[in-house]
C-alpha cells in the first residue's frame, strides 16, 4: 500500500469554511455498486488563511465516482463506514469478505509512470 502515498489527491467537497480531500485512488465493492475513497476534512482557519486538516473520513459513491456525487461519508474506517450506510444489512465479517477492487484512475497511473 506505500505505493498509494504518491498517487494525487482530489476534492470532493468545498465551501467557504469546508472541504475533504480525497486520495487519487478508490475501492469498488462490485456486488454492491458501490467506491469508497478515503480522505481529510479540513476546516478553514482564519488565522492561517487555509485550510487545515481536522479528521479522517470515508466517503461512499454510487457506481462510477467520475460521474457521482457523493452518496454519504463519515469519520470511520472503510468496514464500519460501510456497514453503516448499509444501515446493517451486512455485518461487518459480512462486508470484510465482499469482493472488492482498488481502483487507480488512468490519470495518476500516467502521472506515476512519468515520474520514474
Amino acid at each position: 500500500m506505500e505505493e498509494l502515498i504518491d498517487i494525487k489527491d482530489d476534492i470532493a467537497e468545498i465551501d467557504d469554511d469546508f472541504q475533504i480531500v480525497v486520495s487519487g485512488w478508490s475501492v469498488y465493492v462490485e456486488s454492491l455498486n458501490l467506491t469508497l475513497r478515503q480522505g481529510i476534512a479540513c476546516v478553514w482557519d482564519a488565522k492561517e488563511g487555509l485550510f487545515m486538516p481536522d479528521f479522517d473520513v470515508t466517503i461512499v459513491y454510487e457506481g462510477n465516482i467520475e460521474t457521482q456525487e457523493w452518496l454519504y461519508y463519515e469519520q470511520d474506517g472503510m468496514v464500519v463506514t460501510l456497514g453503516n450506510w448499509l444501515n446493517g444489512r451486512l455485518s461487518c465479517e459480512q462486508i470484510e469478505q465482499l469482493w472488492c477492487e482498488l481502483i487507480i484512475t488512468k490519470q495518476n497511473k500516467e502521472q506515476k509512470e512519468s515520474e520514474e
